[in-house]
């Protein structure tokens, strides 16, 4: 039978963003509160790995798989330019890992509940919010965070891609990998219709490595051009003999699509469904602990989760929408404007830029090592759809 119970926060959404607030949360003065997460998976397969650049020490270090201070970079032509990251270190970690890690965690705080479902409705009302789930229950809450809405991806004044990829974890017979260098980005591979595609390999031992094929586009592959792609790039690796471990795939979202982190009075948008996802690059991970660690604390303070936007996002997010204009347009090819920002910039200064966190001469100067003029032309273009935007 269908119940109705009251929570001080409901997590709708017990994927990465959900299950990294209910981490935040049982990690401040807030764990003794009523919290419950709703997710219609168990998460019990490693079906996503996170790689991220990150300076300080962050809150999962324990489970990481891997971290490096040194990455390569390889162009179109197969030119190979390692990168010195410091202060930052770029650092893996697997979806597995990062979800027993957690839930093993939560399971031990007895104010914390998880339900299998999913969720249907979510009302916002002045002092509380209600729930509803596919299996007919009712909650309510003082706040919920709500990680399940999905954009829409569709509107023509935007500028909507996808990222999708699909990835081997493969075991060699010989050793075949760098350990200390991983493949950030290899352009090695055919650019097919234009589209920005690259491996990435994330390697975990001489014999043992993550090969990922990604694409940056309006539409998915068939699956077969995903194998294909992966088998002929380990062949030309020189790979004779392997088995392939795992296989994980995925689709992000990269879009400009307008989003509200805060849609009502007793709801917030967390993850992807809030706008933390890079429009440009895809990346969630970092963003996100460092946005639900900001609201917890606001929290803590306050008693609100409300955070104040910055004009500094506003800035990046401009930024954004020219960088996806370029891949959407085809204005240039991906790789060779890649190639330009780490050839000519040091890859600390793209991390800061990526991340939000440059100041405005160096964004000038990351723009001039750009192809100048057809970035130029996507600016203008940004320009004119977000005028037109307001004019509706």
């Amino acid at each position: 039978m269908p119940v109705s119970e009251h929570y001080d926060f409901v997590i709708c959404g017990g994927g990465m963003s959900g299950l990294s607030l209910a981490w935040h949360l049982n990690h401040s003065a807030l764990r003794d509160r009523k919290i419950l997460i709703i997710e219609p998976d168990d998460k019990n397969k490693n079906d996503r790995t996170w790689a991220f650049w990150e300076k300080e020490t962050g809150p999962f270090e324990e489970i990481l798989t891997r971290t490096w201070d040194h990455l390569d970079f390889i162009n179109e032509t197969g030119q190979k330019r390692t990168l010195d990251i410091y202060p930052y270190r770029y650092k893996l970690l697997r979806g597995i890992d990062f979800y027993h890690h957690v839930l093993n965690e939560i399971k031990n705080n007895p104010n914390i509940t998880r339900l299998q479902d999913a969720v249907e409705k979510i009302q916002d009302g002045d002092d509380k919010a209600l729930v509803t789930t596919a299996g007919g229950s009712d909650f309510t809450a003082a706040y919920v965070f709500d990680s399940t809405f999905r954009l829409s991806l569709n509107r023509p004044e935007n500028h909507n891609l996808l990222q999708h990829f699909k990835g081997y974890v493969i075991e060699t017979a010989e050793p075949a990998f760098d350990p200390e260098k991983p493949e950030m980005m290899n352009f090695s591979v055919p650019q097919i219709n234009s589209e920005c595609r690259f491996i990435y390999v994330l390697p975990f031992s001489d014999h043992k490595a993550l090969i990922e094929y990604t694409v940056f586009s309006e539409h998915l592959l068939h699956e077969k051009e995903y194998d294909e792609a992966l088998l002929d790039y380990i062949q030309k690796s020189g790979i004779q003999s392997f088995r392939i471990v795992e296989e994980e795939s995925g689709v992000i979202p990269m879009s400009d699509e307008p989003t509200e982190e805060f849609p009502g009075k007793r709801i917030v948008r967390i993850g992807t469904s809030g706008g933390y996802t890079n429009p440009s690059t895809g990346y969630t991970f970092r963003y996100t602990q460092k946005r639900l660690a900001e609201m917890v604390r606001a929290l803590e303070i306050h008693g609100s989760p409300y955070l104040k936007s910055r004009w500094a996002d506003r800035r990046f997010s401009l930024y954004a929408s020219i960088i996806l204009n370029v891949l959407k347009r085809k204005r240039h090819a991906a790789g060779d404007v890649f190639d330009r920002l780490y050839g000519r910039n040091k890859a600390s200064m793209i991390f800061s830029f990526l991340d939000g966190e440059t100041g405005f001469w160096q964004e000038i100067r990351i723009m001039n090592s750009t192809p100048v003029f057809k970035f130029m032309a996507a600016a203008f273009e940004v320009l004119r759809l977000r005028l037109s935007r307001r004019k509706k």
